[in-house]
């Protein structure tokens, strides 16, 4: 994205119903926010940082955060379309009940990622180190997972097509019965076997 051809914005900006078109806030400072509805159009974040932001249905289009910081970034129940994270550290980022379509997630650490009961298709985490990653009761369409870490999963149980995290390092797995759908590489698969067994209640013997 050319930021030349975008318009400054302020942290102040950030108010509930705002509408944000071609915006660039560099280096911002939010704190603690909360703010619904706000509309960020093509807008793009670069070195922020926040407390506890909590930005409720927001709608977001073709938007891009660079190395930004936050302790935890609430976005329940929001649309995200064509949009961009990179190089961010976040606590816990909080997409319950969102809808997330050709989306990425780039060379970022974050602790939480939740993602229960949301609509996912074609999202890219890429190079990340996620701690947890929730999908419980969310829908999956062409969701890959390159690179990177999860140290601890918990698989959607709800309709899954074409979730692959067979090139990520995966560490456990809560309700490895719930992996249905998902595309495992086959060391991920040995690893997993002594819980997947437990889990059909068998019993594995050298």
């Amino acid at each position: 994205m050319d930021t030349q051809a975008l318009e400054p914005m302020r942290s102040e900006d950030l108010v509930p119903g705002a509408v944000l078109e071609q915006r660039f806030l560099d280096g911002g400072v939010l704190g603690d926010l909360e703010a619904q509805g706000v509309e960020l159009r093509e807008c793009m974040f670069s070195d922020c940082q926040g407390g506890e932001c909590s930005l409720p249905q927001l709608r977001s289009t073709g938007t891009t955060m660079l190395g930004s910081s936050f302790a935890t970034l609430a976005l329940r129940g929001a649309t995200v379309f064509s949009g961009r994270i990179e190089g961010v550290r976040i606590g816990a980022l909080l997409l319950d009940g969102a809808d997330v379509s050709v989306h990425k997630i780039v060379a970022s650490r974050i602790d939480v990622l939740s993602l229960r009961n949301a609509k996912l298709r074609r999202l890219e985490i890429i190079d990340s180190r996620i701690g947890l990653l929730d999908l419980s009761g969310s829908k999956i369409r062409e969701v890959t997972v390159t690179g990177g870490s999860i140290a601890d999963l918990v698989p959607s149980r709800g309709d899954v097509q074409d979730f692959d995290l067979s090139r990520t390092e995966l560490g456990d797995v809560v309700d490895p019965g719930g992996l249905r759908g998902t595309t495992l590489s086959a060391a991920q698969a040995m690893y997993l076997g002594p819980a997947m067994a437990a889990h059909l209640g068998a019993t594995v013997v050298d």
